[in-house]
């Protein structure tokens, strides 16, 4: 501790006040960061530590090693692996650290505080390494066995510079870039432009069960000899380092290794001057000028005399968050692309199996569009428990409003304006893969109807208020692949059997949907009458 403190203090830093910083930064961070709370307490004491985010990029490790060792060749093993590690760990910081180059809170709290913007840089920095090493050490550490055995210790022990090295240089690198814009676009603008590279990039990981195998044998075949082509890739830059530790010696890895060394010294010096307090008050002035506010629609004013006041309260808030809130929109938009690619990757074996035809496991290849059938609107559940602006939700608090009937009406909106124009959505795949309408008509309507009573079973299992919860580091980015995880264990192995008794004559089916559908009339009303005391206990978080 000691030489850490020592280390700090080199770094023009006061030791103790970047102790108390750092801790209190984790601590807040870490509150109550388990995605699935399972009706649990809103707050608990103390931190807690998201296992289950770390176990599903634990898992994602695993692939990335199989992966590695399935690569032909030290440089372009290492190039795989280093390449995942920074698109997830970029992946991370861009959904899950919306603060992680500067608050403008920051400066309300600290600026009258005897704090030095070198100590801020620091204890900041210091906050989001934390966060993307563990994060980059559970994706990439085990890579290095693979390594060891197949090309000995020397490689292995380069790796373990080459790892921490990437993980160190995407951080800074987009601290820089998202500061940098900040200089010359408007905060609200890049917040939307950010939106759209974070749905690029959430699509890119859930399309990594076709590209995956697809870049697999692609470099299966290829010359693993490092090219200067490859300098276009900076986690190229740092797999050089494993070729020059084995002694095979390249002008091409050797100019890698100065471009990782050189671009991490000057980001490094760069984000130390984005990272400070003066920063922070400059960008808390451009955040306080709000944009113009949109005319309201002519289905917005109808809107008053169709939907009940708790409906259109819901209304607002989603149209509200909708524009502002760079999480709830990635959340929305996500789903579609999401679900054509699955399209894809079942396509892959030929045409979709209609369901009535290829009863039960027969239709595996449907498996991936069930999963995201069934646990997207799940997902844009989640997505509306929380917002950057949760403070605003002491309005729920403090009027004698019907909390139960608040958190039924946000059911009602999802399967309204999003749940319903998904499931046509997903009646015009199946209507073009299975070539018969009535099939893919009432296999979508299985479907929307499975997901409705799956959002009334969340809302009666951990009710939250709209948009009352602040958004968790490591949260968003597990609940995504923890929801993969559970929804393909239900979708594969509980789902089939389900569907080959309700389509086995038509008499069943045309039960079946009718059953659901008087279970996702009567649910509401049932989860309304559990739900009045557990949501009068909730508790504002701001």
């Amino acid at each position: 501790m000691s030489l850490l403190r020592r280390a700090i203090r080199a770094l023009g830093a006061d030791d103790a006040q970047w102790l108390t910083l750092t801790r209190a930064m984790l601590k807040t961070d870490l509150r109550s960061a388990s995605p699935f709370e399972l009706g649990m307490s809103q707050e608990r004491e103390g931190p807690e530590i998201p296992w289950l985010p770390l176990l599903m990029y634990g898992a994602m490790g695993l692939m990335i090693t199989g992966g590695a060792g399935m690569v032909p060749g030290l440089f372009l093993s290492g190039l795989f692996s280093l390449s995942m590690v920074t698109l997830i760990v970029a992946m991370v910081i861009l959904l899950d650290f919306n603060s992680v180059v500067i608050s403008p809170d920051d400066y309300e709290i600290l600026a009258y505080q005897p704090v030095s913007s070198r100590t801020y840089f620091v204890s900041k920095l210091t906050n989001v390494l934390v966060y993307t090493g563990i994060v980059g050490v559970l994706l990439g550490g085990l890579t290095v066995l693979p390594l060891l055995i197949q090309y000995g210790p020397a490689p292995a022990a380069a790796w373990l510079v080459a790892l921490p090295g990437v993980i160190m240089w995407t951080s800074l690198a987009l601290i820089f870039t998202y500061a940098a814009l900040l200089r010359v676009v408007r905060p609200e603008r890049l917040r939307r432009v950010l939106s759209y590279v974070q749905l690029l990039l959430t699509t890119v990981i859930f399309a990594w069960p076709l590209l995956g195998p697809m870049a697999l044998d692609w470099l299966a075949v290829r010359d693993y000899q490092p090219s200067a082509a490859f300098l276009l890739l900076p986690p190229a830059w740092f797999a050089g380092i494993l070729p020059l530790a084995s002694g095979e010696w390249s002008r091409v890895a050797g100019s890698g290794v100065l471009l990782a060394t050189g671009s991490t010294a000057a980001l490094l010096l760069f984000v130390g001057r984005r990272l400070s307090l003066t920063y922070a008050e400059r960008l808390g002035a451009l955040t306080e000028v709000g944009e113009a506010s949109p005319r309201r629609s002519r289905f917005a004013r109808n809107g008053r005399r169709i939907f009940s006041a708790e409906s259109r309260v819901i209304q607002t808030l989603v149209r509200g968050n909708f524009r502002h809130d760079t999480r709830f929109r990635l959340g929305v938009l996500g789903i579609l692309p999401t679900t054509v690619i699955y399209v894809f990757l079942s396509l892959s074996d030929g045409t979709l199996p209609d369901p009535f035809v290829a009863r039960g496991f027969e239709a595996a290849r449907l498996l991936l569009i069930h999963m995201v059938a069934l646990g997207g609107p799940l997902m844009l559940m989640q997505s509306l428990r929380q917002s950057d602006s949760f403070r605003a939700a002491w309005i729920f608090f403090s009027t004698p409003v019907d909390r139960a009937g608040i958190v039924v009406r946000t059911g009602y909106c999802v399967i309204l304006f999003f749940l319903l124009p998904y499931t046509v959505f997903v009646a015009a795949i199946f209507a073009w893969a299975f070539q018969d309408v009535w099939h893919a008509a009432g296999h979508a309507a299985m479907l929307g109807l499975l997901s409705s009573l799956v959002l009334q079973v969340s809302l009666l299992w951990a009710p939250r208020l709209p948009f009352s919860e602040p958004p968790r580091k490591a949260q968003w980015s597990g609940t995504v692949f923890a929801a993969m995880v559970i929804f393909g264990i239900f979708v594969g192995l509980i789902l089939p059997p389900l569907l080959h008794m309700a389509y086995s004559t038509t008499a069943r089916t045309l039960g079946t949907l009718a059953v659901l559908a008087v279970a996702n009339v009567l649910a509401p009303a049932i989860v309304r009458r559990a739900l009045g005391p557990r949501v009068e206990r909730l508790e504002f978080a701001g």
